[in-house]
């Protein structure tokens, strides 16, 4: 063997360690992504993003305490792999009891202190199965020091493996079933790292624990669903009370959808004009996502006479001036298939409707398809399951109308306040994407909250995207009408708007008793008007109080109308509901100072407090500044690097991949399995005295180079 070789090289691993760490880091994994979804539906969505990467610290936590602890495990590192292991599993049981039984606030608002500790009860639990399983990564990797490329390399692809199948998971066993997956995992795991003296019982005692979760998997979902709100807010002065129990019920990668029937006083339906309000309304069912969002279905098959309500909203304005052409039409989210339902009544030659989310689908098609029989039996139509942004652009054909409705990630959401919430619907790129797919006369109807800001914001995005190509004055191609349930539809033509579209549309308005906001040619002194009229637009948009400049694809955050450069002068819009604005700086900035108590309580405290002196090689007690910062900046760096290119990738690919679990999961499966790989080679690159890793930093810069 050459002298050059490193001793280390000559130890061998443990197949035990290779297996079992693989298996515990995807069980790990897979739990991570499943919280995502639980956290979503118990917390709202963006506390669940929180509440992981504080269950992420949980792992950092449990590296300071191997370090700390290094001369209690160093005479036995098998026994205390084979008892964190065991406690992992322990853990993960009552973690997910309490998870699903502790009581958490309908609305998370923070006004009192029993919130907040409530809140950080729920974070620190939900970090116990990290803690622990990642003291048992930790200590595997350790223990295997002197080739820990390979045993990191196990890890990593556990991981990623772990990861990559919830979203199957999810849809086909629930949040329960998928749960009883990451507990085999565990015990799989278990059954690898066993001492000799305890391999035979642990196989038995594992092996028959995980035969009863896989029996268990297609019902505990059934048994112990996962609890969401108990009400939703479906308008200012409409509570629906869901206490009863759910007529159907499913995860998917989207959400958990659940449908609920709705009694005749709660009826209801968005975008209709003050004359329709007292009109009967069919049966309906509600469809609530992730127990804040939700839809409702109307039994337009059985009872078309609802469609002559559907006739008086806004969702028949734009087929209302293409009355006798047959347009073909594409709609961004198909939800309960209102837009359907007017495109159809109206004529309509063509449709395509796009929903992102799989069980909306099915609830159409298979739990109460005698309500959207009308449309699921014409050849006309055709539903497509899809993200909108990344369906329009695969789309090859064009449209006479393109219309979206109240699309958000955060509808109805209570608390959405607290988060930077992204949205590539709203975007200059995606009010663009959706112009170039109109026929020459062809009409984009987007309808949204009727909030000021939020109505500038989308005609100033829409005047951005029509500024790239060419078009700066849309003064007279623009037409705004808004409801009394304060729902605003803006129309935006390819072309201008004739004076008889124009008249068409303001005796729809006065027909219906709805609010003209903005026709070309007529007066009515408000912000949209003005700003239209303005040939100074970005003065305009600098003196609005609130933040309307146009959103894009690297800064999509449509809902966020706080100016960032005074961020502690958001105070006075600290309660502002989430239907108005999103993304509060103050409340953003609190997390962050949350995140790094923990982080500053749970990892560094320890290692300050309970430090040990170790003597360096030459017998120095006290080393160099250098030898004690230079690991730590290395990995910091590293860290924060991987986590930076981790997150823009998920946030980028879900313009590809559609729901944005997806986007996550390829993300991290992607990730996990080739830099597992680049462990697993590292080794023939870290030989003294070879220049081959001088070749990293030289590809980077000549990838950087040609991307330039």
């Amino acid at each position: 063997m050459s002298s050059n070789s490193s001793p280390s090289l000559k130890t061998r691993v443990e197949p035990y360690a290779l297996l079992g760490i693989a298996l515990i880091s995807a069980s790990l994994l897979a739990y991570q992504v499943l919280l995502t979804r639980v956290c979503a539906l118990r917390l709202h969505f963006h506390f669940g993003f929180l509440v992981i990467s504080n269950c992420l610290l949980g792992i950092g936590a449990s590296g300071s305490i191997l370090s700390l602890t290094e001369q209690r495990w160093a005479a036995n590192p098998r026994s205390w792999i084979y008892k964190l292991n065991l406690a992992y599993l322990v853990s993960l049981v009552f973690t997910w009891a309490f998870l699903l039984t502790y009581s958490v606030p309908d609305t998370l608002n923070f006004t009192g202190i029993g919130e907040a500790l409530r809140f950080v009860t729920f974070n620190l639990v939900a970090a116990a199965p990290f803690f622990v399983g990642g003291a048992s990564v930790g200590l595997l990797l350790s223990s295997n020091a002197a080739r820990v490329n390979r045993v990191y390399a196990a890890d990593l692809l556990g991981a990623g493996v772990g990861c990559v199948v919830v979203p199957s998971l999810l849809w086909n066993f629930g949040a329960g079933g998928t749960f009883l997956v990451v507990i085999v995992l565990g015990l799989l795991s278990l059954a690898v790292v066993a001492p000799s003296a305890q391999r035979k019982k642990a196989i038995v005692v594992t092996g028959v624990l995980s035969v009863a979760c896989i029996a268990l998997m297609p019902k505990l979902d059934g048994w112990l669903p996962v609890p969401g709100k108990a009400y939703l807010d479906l308008t200012d002065t409409v509570r629906a009370n869901f206490a009863r129990a759910n007529q159907y019920s499913r995860w998917s990668a989207n959400s958990r959808i659940d449908v609920l029937p709705l009694p005749v006083q709660w009826r209801f339906m968005f975008c209709r004009g003050a004359g329709a309000l007292y009109m009967p309304l069919p049966q309906q069912k509600f469809i609530l996502q992730d127990g804040d969002a939700g839809t409702i279905i109307s039994d337009f098959s059985g009872d078309p006479r609802g469609l002559d309500v559907l006739k008086r909203t806004l969702y028949s304005a734009t087929f209302k001036l293409k009355e006798g052409s047959e347009p073909r039409v594409f709609i961004i989210g198909m939800g309960g298939g209102n837009d359907v339902w007017a495109a159809k009544i109206h004529g309509a030659k063509k449709i395509k409707a796009v929903e992102l989310n799989a069980g909306v689908i099915e609830v159409h098609r298979k739990v109460v398809p005698e309500y959207s029989k009308g449309i699921l039996e014409d050849p006309n139509i055709t539903i497509l399951q899809d993200e909108g942004r990344t369906a329009l652009m695969r789309e090859p054909e064009k449209y006479d109308v393109v219309q979206m409705t109240g699309i958000d990630t955060w509808t109805s959401l209570t608390s959405g306040a607290y988060v930077l919430a992204e949205n590539y619907l709203y975007t200059v790129e995606a009010f663009g994407q959706m112009y170039d797919h109109l026929n020459e006369g062809g009409i984009l109807q987007i309808t949204r909250m009727a909030a000021e800001m939020e109505t500038l914001r989308l005609v100033n995005n829409l005047s951005a995207a029509l500024g790239k190509r060419g078009k700066h004055d849309i003064s007279h191609s623009v037409m705004a009408l808004a409801t009394p349930d304060q729902l605003t539809a803006v129309l935006l033509k390819k072309g201008e708007f004739s004076e008889k579209e124009v008249q068409a549309l303001d005796d729809f308005a006065k027909a219906h008793a709805m609010k003209r906001v903005y026709l070309p040619g007529r007066h009515y002194d408000n912000p949209v008007e003005q700003f239209l009229a303005s040939d100074k637009k970005q003065a305009f948009v600098d003196a609005f109080p609130r933040d309307i400049t146009p959103t894009t694809d690297d800064k999509p955050y449509f809902f966020n109308f706080t100016r960032w450069g005074k961020p502690f002068g958001s105070a006075e819009f600290i309660r502002e509901p989430t239907k108005v604005s999103q993304g509060n700086p103050i409340f953003i900035l609190s997390q962050f100072v949350f995140s790094t108590l923990l982080a500053g309580a749970f990892i560094v405290a320890p290692l300050l407090i309970f430090r040990r002196r170790r003597k360096a090689g030459s017998g120095d007690e006290n080393p160099g500044a250098f030898s004690k910062l230079g690991p730590l900046a290395f990995f910091i760096s590293i860290g924060i690097g991987f986590i930076a290119i981790e997150v823009s990738l998920m946030q980028k690919l879900t313009l590809l991949l559609g729901p944005p679990l997806y986007s996550i999961v390829v993300t991290l499966f992607s990730i996990l399995i080739f830099t597992g790989l680049g462990s697993m080679l590292s080794e023939g690159w870290i030989q003294r005295g070879a220049p081959r890793p001088w070749l990293v930093p030289l590809a980077i810069a000549l990838y950087i180079g040609l991307s330039l």
